[in-house]
């Protein structure tokens, strides 16, 4: 196990001990890698891919049945911040754990085998935080030096580059350090409803970063419509029915960047979970600001709400539940799509203190910190490795294309956990430190740009293409993994435009296609046995 503290770097990996007769699985402190495992009547098994499992599930005795809380909490977060994943016998290894497995003679847990589970990493605050200066030209310097080592490798890597400030900083990098990217990738999309629903266009903006770096850049004009409609496909690819478009953005890059012959891209993954970069983190400082009027404001904003357009009005109704309360109930709304109870209305359980269990626990963990850096340390312990990371490593990995992720790497983020969060953002300025380190390196326009998503609009295209996909889900539920009722409910005041129900209808849909394609590889791992 101390070895675990001098690795630097992704993993998974298992280790059997012949002497000891001790099998020590371990995974990378935040979480890049996946690893998976059941433990049954027969013994335990682990595999990099929940389907590997559930291809032997018969033989080996897995619960295949649907776990209720891990469904409420891929419709209430549309992932599952923590071990469970959609069927009850399989678990996700945590990040930051290690599995100690030894045969048990005597029976009892996993029948003959004996589980020990430890947590070995304790979180950045408390890892050695290097000597680099705690200026943004110090982080600058230790930047360069993280992104040039993960540029290691037998083989060239390539980049994302979406014109955002986090692609860009890594392609501004490899410059600099001597590994210029034979090639990168921007997205853009033809279709209606991107700029209403938040996106922007990332195409103007690459080209500017590739021109200022000067390096090849490949522009993928995909269509809205098609693309969506490989989320089906999507939702068993990604071992878990994460409910997002962005994957979708992750496969068609990885598949291009494989067929120029790439195995390698750097990604930006995780800077805005390290560095503030979300919406959510100007939320706690406007409630840091407002303190006691918090409440008050938010009830302004509940108001304003329904005589706002599209966009504004979603945001609205998210600020007015985000202001209110104590900051334990903001710091878990924060990353909440649908309540507890709303969730509860669609998927039923029978436990629900279980619900979020292991968020809420890291949210208690983090008491003697302030707000936003509370926040920061929730990030890494649900959205980044259980929905960015999971799906990032998935998409790439089905196209043969290895993900790096320089901002995961532990010295980066023991450096930025000594960071007051007053300097990581600068009032609403997200980001402000490392955009200080960045000037010089990255172009203005990119510095000041605003924030946008990485996805596609999916409210336009249930409203249109995609309704004939979705409809037969949401008008006949699976009775086995929903509420009929409150499901059919949901779907008729989304298309009525009572609600903003777009994101809690696609987790409706990819929690069935999950199961359907799990029903569907069962039936040819029987036929073929």
């Amino acid at each position: 196990p101390a070895m675990l503290e001098t690795l630097e770097g992704m993993f998974a990996f298992a280790l059997f001990d012949t002497q000891a007769n001790e099998l020590f699985i371990a995974r990378d402190h935040a979480g890049i890698k996946p690893l998976y495992y059941a433990i049954t009547p027969k013994g335990l098994l682990f595999a990099s891919e929940l389907k590997a499992l559930a291809a032997v599930a018969d033989e080996a005795e897995i619960d295949l049945t649907p776990d209720p809380i891990a469904l409420q909490e891929y419709v209430s977060f549309l992932w599952s911040p923590s071990e469970r994943t959609p069927v009850k016998g399989i678990k996700k290894l945590r990040p930051g754990h290690f599995m100690q497995a030894t045969r048990n003679q005597a029976g009892g847990q996993g029948g003959r085998v004996g589980i020990k589970m430890t947590r070995w990493w304790q979180g950045a605050q408390n890892h050695p935080a290097p000597d680099a200066p705690r200026t943004p030209q110090g982080l600058a310097q230790l930047w360069d030096e993280v992104v040039a080592e993960q540029c290691t490798a037998d083989v060239p890597a390539g980049a994302f580059l979406s014109g955002g400030i986090d692609s860009s900083a890594i392609v501004a990098s490899m410059v600099r350090t001597g590994h210029t990217p034979p090639h990168t990738y921007c997205i853009a999309f033809k279709g209606q409803g991107m700029a209403a629903e938040g996106f922007d266009n990332d195409e103007h903006y690459a080209k500017l970063m590739a021109d200022y770096a000067k390096v090849p850049l490949h522009i993928l004009h995909l269509d809205v419509a098609e693309s969506l409609s490989q989320l089906p496909q999507l939702a068993w690819q990604l071992d878990e029915p994460t409910a997002d478009a962005a994957p979708l953005l992750v496969t068609a890059i990885a598949r291009q960047a494989r067929a120029d012959g790439l195995k390698l891209l750097m990604s930006g993954t995780g800077g805005d979970d390290v560095l503030t970069g979300y919406r959510r983190h100007q939320s706690a400082r406007l409630r840091q600001i407002l303190g006691p009027f918090g409440g008050t404001a938010g009830g302004l904003a509940a108001r304003l709400a329904p005589l706002a357009p599209g966009n504004l009005r979603r945001r609205l109704d998210r600020l007015s539940g985000l202001l209110g309360g104590t900051d334990e109930a903001f710091l878990l709304h924060a990353f909440l799509t649908n309540s507890q109870p709303d969730a509860a209305q669609l998927v039923k359980a029978p436990n629900q203190s279980e619900w979020g269990a292991e968020l809420r626990a890291t949210i208690a963990e983090s008491r003697e910190a302030d707000l936003i850096e509370r926040l920061l340390r929730a990030e890494l312990a649900g959205f980044l490795p259980d929905h960015n990371l999971n799906y990032a490593d998935k998409a790439g990995m089905a196209a043969g294309i290895e993900i790096r992720v320089p901002f995961t790497d532990r010295r980066l983020m023991a450096y930025l956990a000594r960071i007051p969060s007053a300097q990581k953002m600068r009032g609403f300025n997200t980001k402000a430190f490392f955009k200080a380190g960045m000037v010089g390196h990255i172009p203005d326009e990119i510095l000041t740009r605003q924030k946008t998503g990485f996805g596609a609009p999916l409210r336009t295209w249930l409203q249109h293409e995609g309704r004939a996909l979705i409809a037969p889900i949401m008008e006949n539920p699976n009775p086995a993994l929903f509420n009929g009722a409150q499901v059919q409910s949901l779907w008729q005041r989304t298309q009525r435009n009572e609600i903003d129900g777009a994101y809690t209808v696609l987790a409706v849909a990819m929690i069935h296609w999950w199961f359907e394609a799990l029903g569907t590889a069962l039936k040819t791992h029987q036929n073929a046995a």
